[in-house]
């Protein structure tokens, strides 16, 4: 990654997993700042899904860090409203969570990112285009 100038998405499904990878960028071990991170929070045995946490782990990363949080299974949703609130971004999609509600199974992927851009409206946060998102996370624009 270093070498080839590729920007990963450093996901810390534990409290110890951030500090981890800020030891291996100081060592050079792994690219640095500006660093974008994906707190992983609600799977069974690791980081409970918690505002708290999501805090304690934010309040960790380098300045001019980017971070997104995903809430597995019922936690979802509440993540989501906290990272929005928070001015955080946020990831859903099958692989973490099929339920739009209890018991209401989503029909698409396309259904969970909905339910987040309204919960981004009501909160007054703007969506940002995809250009808009490659610039927030330090990508090179599209060609």
């Amino acid at each position: 990654m270093m070498e080839r100038g590729i920007k990963p998405e450093y996901e810390c499904f534990e409290m110890g997993h951030l500090d981890t990878i800020l030891n291996m960028a100081k060592k050079g071990q792994a690219p640095g700042a500006p660093m974008q991170f994906n707190f992983v929070l609600g799977v069974p045995g690791c980081t409970p899904a918690t505002v708290a946490n999501l805090c304690w782990l934010v309040n960790g990363i380098p300045a001019g860090s980017t971070w997104t949080v995903t809430g597995v299974g019922r936690h979802a949703f509440p993540m989501a409203a906290a990272a929005i609130a928070m001015g955080g971004n946020v990831r859903v999609g099958f692989e973490d969570n099929l339920y739009l509600s209890k018991g209401v199974l989503a029909q698409s992927n396309g259904e969970l990112v909905a339910k987040v851009v309204r919960l981004a409206n009501e909160l007054g946060r703007p969506i940002a285009t995809s250009d808009e998102a490659r610039e927030i996370l330090g990508l090179k624009p599209r060609k």
